[in-house]
């Protein structure tokens, strides 16, 4: 016996390692939404609802109380329940919520039950949020060829047919919804088994699902054209501005401080309106994604005389996409032109103060020289005053000397001593003024 065959039999059953919290959801995330079986004629009817993230708790509790099924970490967003005559499949996404009802095609045509009408309407349960799609897929067993007579109830001016799954099931829709505002689908197995007919049918059902959430971002995008236009349309008025008075006269610092205040403005109009089409734009396509994979999976081939669905949903989608793709363009396009005109509007205020300091140091400077100069006539007067005070302080005290007999004259005395007093003042002072 290897070595390797003793670690095999020396390891237990469960792994003596430390396990990654999300691990185990992560192995059962593979088959959170499984395919299932079906054989025969069918008739599903599924509802796609928008839900907040506040209602989606409060949903799958409503569903465990309906249902007698209580949720693991597994299924809590995945549900399939069969009821006595028909089953119901619930599968609940990042923000919205699909209701699916399965019933045979002779029960379903033999009463008019609906979801509407059964679930919602006497109140065993609550609506979700607000309907974005609804689509009744029937499918019936036919052989080849096709008779026309099955594709009556559609409208023959946008009636697309393609065979799908490698010829083995036909598909049928005119993407039109009837009086209920249900858009009907038609799947004619040829031959395909149990689970590849579950798989068609949860594709067919997400096709019509996906497409009619892809198509949020061009309304979106209409609401934010409008806005971005505006946005070009103001900054080609504030940059006329801005060339005409770099050739002209130049503005004032309040005219540029003005123009930078609306520029920012502008700037965060328009930050904030593309953070507020940011989700929905990569909603978009992620959801245009997911259709032409579906598309794929199903490997259409064209069916005399008809258009195919893939080629009539891409000529609505794709120019859909591509004006979602043209605003998000225009937006980052928009948002570096403001960046180099705030740019340049705040070199042009930054020069404009810079001037400002220039003059305002340069007015200072000679204030300054005036000041000392003042400074300096008011040291000369200074000297002469105190100088005039020590002199007569002399002169009364040669006064008295003389009245006590002293042989100097106070004139002369005084006369005398006003170089040596204003000398020394001039000393002490220029020391003064050395020493702060």
């Amino acid at each position: 016996m290897s070595e390797l065959d003793d670690l095999l039999e020396a390891t237990p059953a469960a792994l003596p390692f430390a396990e990654h919290p999300l691990r185990q959801a992560i192995l059962a995330e593979v088959h959170a939404r499984p395919f299932v079986p079906i054989h025969g004629e069918w008739q599903i009817l599924q509802y796609a609802f928008m839900v907040d993230q506040d209602q989606k708790h409060a949903e799958r509790q409503a569903l465990s109380m309906f249902t007698g099924e209580h949720s693991d970490e597994a299924s809590e967003h995945y549900l399939h329940h069969a009821f006595e005559g028909y089953s119901l499949r619930w599968e609940q996404h990042s923000e919205f919520s699909t209701y699916a009802i399965e019933k045979p095609l002779k029960a379903a045509l033999s009463d008019d039950w609906t979801i509407s009408s059964s679930l919602f309407a006497e109140g065993k349960l609550s609506l979700p949020g607000e309907l974005i799609a609804a689509v009744q897929l029937t499918v019936k067993t036919a052989a080849s060829p096709l008779s026309e007579d099955l594709f009556e109830e559609f409208d023959a001016a946008s009636l697309s047919v393609s065979e799908v799954i490698e010829g083995r099931a036909t598909l049928v829709t005119d993407f039109r919804a009837n009086e209920d505002g249900i858009v009907s689908f038609l799947l004619l197995d040829h031959g395909l088994s149990p689970l590849e007919l579950g798989a068609t049918v949860r594709r067919v059902l997400e096709l019509e699902t996906y497409k009619t959430l892809s198509l949020l971002g061009l309304y979106e995008a209409r609401k934010q054209q409008v806005i971005v236009s505006r946005i070009e349309s103001e900054l080609v008025q504030i940059t006329s501005q801005l060339r005409s008075s770099g050739s002209a006269k130049p503005q004032s610092l309040a005219q540029n401080e003005e123009l930078l205040s609306d520029l920012s403005s502008l700037a965060a109009d328009l930050e904030a309106s593309a953070m507020e089409s940011l989700f929905r734009f990569g909603a978009t396509r992620a959801y245009s994604d997911i259709v032409r994979r579906r598309l794929e999976t199903l490997g259409e081939a064209s069916v005399s005389g008809y258009d195919m669905i893939g080629r009539f949903l891409n000529r609505r989608l794709a120019p859909a996409m591509q004006t979602c793709r043209a605003i998000e363009e225009r937006q980052a396009n928009l948002s570096r032109k403001l960046t180099r005109a705030v740019g340049l509007l705040r070199a042009r205020v930054d020069v404009e103060l810079e001037r400002q300091n220039r003059d305002l140091l340069s007015s200072m400077d000679q204030r300054a020289k005036f000041q000392l100069r003042l400074q300096q006539t008011v040291e000369g007067l200074s000297i002469a005053a105190i100088s005039y005070y020590v002199i007569s302080l002399i002169g009364y005290a040669l006064k008295g000397a003389k009245t006590l007999g002293s042989p100097i004259d106070p004139t002369v005395g005084m006369a005398a001593s006003v170089p040596l007093v204003v000398g020394v003042l001039w000393y002490f002072l220029r020391k003064l003024k050395a020493a702060h």
